[in-house]
């Protein structure tokens, strides 16, 4: 009796601790964008208030490991932010790899692309190549997630947008 309550009781701790991983794409979705956007929090470049305050190029350390580095360039009319992400990790079993792209004018209009790959817990990747961004946030459109043995997952856009809220 004592081995069954101590094995239920391991199987509710493990539950609890991979929990926030499992379930719907859309769930998991929601929480991989809450974990990267926390990682952008260090961004000095990014939280500036006017557009061209934003321009520059800097690199963040993760808490673990990895960096993340932001790049803005003018180009033409518009800009291109690049979000590079390589072994990122501020917290254990979410480490991030890869790069966004953002194309955009100077309405902050314009589309992403690129594909994060989720390493740890819930192995995944998210390609953002089928998002369109008005007025600076996505406003059209889907994200494409991969998960560890799960068919590919359209994800609509405003998974995102909850994700800030």
């Amino acid at each position: 009796m004592k081995k069954l309550v101590c094995l239920i009781f391991a199987i509710l701790v493990v539950g609890a601790v991979f929990a926030e991983t499992w379930g719907s794409a859309e769930d998991y979705t929601l929480n991989y964008f809450k974990k990267l956007n926390k990682t952008q929090e260090k961004l000095t470049y990014m939280h500036k208030k006017s557009s061209l305050a934003k321009v520059g190029t800097e690199t963040i350390n993760g808490n673990i490991s990895g960096t993340l580095f932001y790049d803005v360039k003018i180009k033409g009319m518009g800009a291109v932010v690049t979000l590079r992400y390589t072994n990122y990790c501020d917290e254990d079993g979410w480490v991030f790899d890869g790069e966004i792209i953002t194309h955009s004018n100077m309405a902050q209009n314009g589309n992403f692309s690129g594909t994060i790959k989720v390493t740890g817990v819930s192995p995944s990747e998210v390609c953002y190549d089928n998002v369109v961004m008005k007025k600076g946030r996505p406003a059209e459109g889907f994200y494409l997630l991969k998960r560890s043995g799960s068919p590919s997952a359209k994800i609509d856009y405003t998974v995102y947008l909850k994700s800030t809220e």
